[in-house]
């Protein structure tokens, strides 16, 4: 008998979920490395922890936002002669969201990766975590060819400082094909926190040292110092013992050797979150 080919558009149904959706507002993001998947069994902690994992397993969370506008995704149709339309596919989507104001720490971060391609979650006003069903039992992030944020750096006479952040799907078609999403039992913005580069510069005492961020130089010294001296030979590399006192780290180096913070995975153990030292 020979092999038999069937119809992959034949199986149709118009029937919803028995328990319907009122779709509320998205109000965040989850960026990840391609192929890289929150667990199935995800918690709130888990996901705090994986802010600061080790990358690929990093994740890079973006929000709030405050407002939606979609552009593309639209129905192609066409006709031949003098035939009735037919659809030829969803033209390129781009889902552009506003944060609340200019952040030229994440703008900067985003221009350095905007030739990157990423998978995304969203999560909305009801904790839904929206991705895409790869069929196999764990949501998986929708992929994107790009993400890149649109900035006004000053404000007018008329308006603040603004950012918007568009995510351009991958394929359009595919990603609503696949639509799919799990419900959190938590609300992620109490748990997801993006990293910020961080240098730990030399101070005029000799061994002397502050954490002040990459960006603007802003000194949070204060905010880890205690934390980074009392385990010092955990989460910095190159040094013995520290101490921390009037907004300075001393430190007791290892000899011939730089000091630096560790990963942000270590940090994290130690209750240092929020901060990677920049290379």
């Amino acid at each position: 008998m020979r092999k038999i080919r069937t119809c992959k558009g034949s199986r149709f149904n118009t029937g919803g979920s028995a328990c319907k959706i009122d779709w509320e507002k998205v109000k965040g993001s989850i960026m990840v490395e391609h192929g890289v998947k929150l667990p199935a069994d995800i918690t709130g902690d888990k996901l705090a922890e994986l802010c600061h994992a080790d990358r690929p397993g990093r994740i890079y969370p973006i929000f709030p936002l405050f407002e939606y506008a979609k552009n593309g995704g639209e129905p192609q149709v066409n006709a031949l002669g003098y035939g009735g339309n037919q659809y030829n596919g969803l033209n390129a989507q781009t889902d552009t969201f506003t944060l609340a104001r200019f952040d030229e720490v994440l703008n900067a971060q985003l221009l350095n990766n905007a030739n990157k391609e990423w998978d995304v979650y969203f999560w909305n006003r009801d904790n839904h975590l929206i991705g895409y069903n790869d069929d196999t039992d764990i949501l998986a992030g929708i992929p994107m060819s790009t993400v890149y944020p649109t900035v006004t750096q000053y404000p007018t006479s008329g308006a603040k400082s603004t950012m918007t952040v568009s995510f351009c799907h991958e394929d359009a078609e595919d990603s609503q094909l696949h639509f799919d999403y799990v419900q959190l039992d938590f609300n992620p913005k109490n748990f997801a926190k993006g990293l910020v580069d961080v240098v730990f510069e030399k101070a005029e005492a000799e061994n002397a040292y502050k954490i002040i961020e990459k960006i603007g130089g802003y000194d949070r010294t204060e905010e880890f110092g205690t934390l980074l001296a009392d385990g010092a030979a955990e989460v910095l590399n190159n040094v013995t013992s520290a101490t921390y006192a009037n907004g300075v780290i001393t430190i007791v180096p290892k000899d011939g050797a730089t000091p630096s913070l560790k990963a942000p995975s270590v940090l994290f153990e130690k209750g240092i979150k929020g901060i990677e030292q920049a290379v």
